[in-house]
């Protein structure tokens, strides 16, 4: 497996990783499936102390000007042991559908 698919991103746009998976199993109402279990157990890990998960890396570049695969727009902090309010979201959302919260 891709070390990267078990990083945590936000926003994932043409990337994927297991919170992505994990969150489409849920909207799809398959997340009680004895396959996502792992997948959860490593999500429950990555929680970060203080709370809340991180963004570990980006899928795209900030830029002040067009180019390409870049973003204009704040995302958030994407660093391994800093809390990312949209990352902590979807993985809140997923614990709580898959009965772990």
């Amino acid at each position: 497996m891709n070390p990267e698919f078990l990083r945590l991103h936000y926003p994932l746009y043409h990337g994927y990783d297991k919170l992505g998976g994990l969150k489409a199993m849920a909207e799809i109402g398959r997340i009680d499936d004895p396959r996502c279990k792992k997948a959860l157990d490593l999500l429950e890990a990555k929680q970060l102390a203080g709370g809340g998960w991180a963004a570990e890396r980006r899928l795209y570049a900030v830029a002040s000007s067009v180019k390409t695969r870049a973003e204009y727009v704040d995302w958030g902090v994407a660093r391994p042991r800093e809390m990312n309010e949209w990352v902590t979201a979807d993985a809140l959302h997923v614990l709580r559908a898959a009965g772990r919260m």
